[in-house]
């Protein structure tokens, strides 16, 4: 999490959540994040975190999303990096909404690093970066949750001794309410073009998934969209753009990959307008959806064949599988429908 300061007791707040459930062998099932609005506190050290009072001011209240976090947390052992910090704030959180509940343990994976790494100290990104891990968004929660996960199934494998944990996992809380009221608010930072792309790294730093998407957000992204690829190309300013839309959204990577797919969809269908597939209408189709991370997506596609007879062309009609005319999907190659709809996919 990212918070205001270091003292729950002074009122500072948590400003940013985020909680991955994996399995024992670290792989990552679900993902959470969320921005939080901390009810009039400032912030606080912005060129740490880079969340703003205006990035959280229509972000979620803690008690919002609390059934949310907690619900990820029941049955689970918990893992955090500093666990003492992540409790006290935690405990405070749930306090303020009425919740007075025993702390919530968790294995400290600062202290399992101290007894498992020979390094200068035990920060998080010293850890990362001796056990050859990627922490590209430092101090942005789900890239901090997403380090400790990695780090956890090398560091259990070095720590000789068994490790109990001493309390039962939570159980019950928030129960009978209903999840998903209110969105998330997600955050993609720090983001770089890489060999990957704008997109790709836009897609990276936000979770796995999120909210459904309301239709005005969706609307408002798929409107830059637009904008960002008239030129074919997105740049850095227009990455940052769509990120913010995809986080006032409460998007995850799933659902912005859905609108980019949505968005090549309208592309396909304003090419075939005239049935007749061009080459280089094809170049472009296929150009947008490399920058939209989705490189293969076109590959069911050729140019129409086409003869030129009496001044008119005429549109060649093969019965071969592969005509533009039989739209088969990019990624199983079914006829029928795309990507977007396949059933492998959803």
């Amino acid at each position: 999490m990212e918070t205001t300061g270091f003292s729950p007791s002074k009122g500072d707040r948590v400003i940013e959540i985020a909680i991955a459930r994996v399995d024992r062998n670290g792989r990552i099932e679900d993902e959470f994040a969320t921005l939080l609005n901390p009810e009039g506190r400032d912030t606080g050290a912005v060129f740490v975190h880079g969340i703003s009072n205006d990035s959280v001011r229509n972000a979620p209240l803690f008690g919002d999303v609390a059934p949310d976090i907690m619900s990820r947390l029941e049955g689970t052992v918990v893992v955090a990096h500093n666990a003492v910090f992540e409790e006290r704030f935690m405990a405070a959180e749930l306090a303020r909404i009425g919740l007075n509940t025993a702390p919530v343990p968790a294995l400290c994976s600062l202290w399992l690093g101290q007894q498992t790494f020979d390094t200068p100290n035990h920060k998080l990104g010293t850890l990362a970066e001796h056990a050859g891990i990627s922490l590209v968004d430092a101090h942005a929660a789900l890239g901090d949750v997403r380090a400790t996960a990695a780090l956890l199934p090398q560091m259990l494998e070095r720590y000789r001794p068994a490790i109990e944990y001493g309390h039962d996992p939570i159980q019950g809380l928030f129960a009978s309410h209903q999840l998903g009221l209110v969105p998330p608010m997600t955050r993609a930072s720090s983001l770089r073009k890489g060999t990957d792309g704008w997109m790709s790294s836009l897609l990276s730093r936000l979770p796995i998934s999120a909210a459904d998407v309301a239709d005005a957000a969706a609307a408002e992204y798929l409107d830059v969209l637009a904008l960002a690829l008239a030129d074919g190309k997105i740049i850095g300013d227009e990455a940052k753009a769509l990120a913010k839309v995809a986080g006032r959204g409460g998007m995850g990577a799933a659902q912005v990959r859905g609108l980019n797919e949505r968005f090549l969809e309208m592309m396909r269908e304003a090419a075939f307008a005239d049935q007749i597939l061009t080459a280089d209408e094809l170049s472009v189709l296929k150009r947008s959806a490399a920058v939209l991370a989705a490189p293969g997506y076109f590959d069911d596609l050729v140019p129409t064949a086409h003869a030129e007879l009496a001044g008119k062309v005429i549109v060649a009609q093969p019965s071969t599988a592969e005509s533009p005319r039989v739209r088969k999907c990019g990624h199983c190659r079914t006829p029928g429908h795309y990507r977007s709809k396949c059933p492998d996919l959803n």
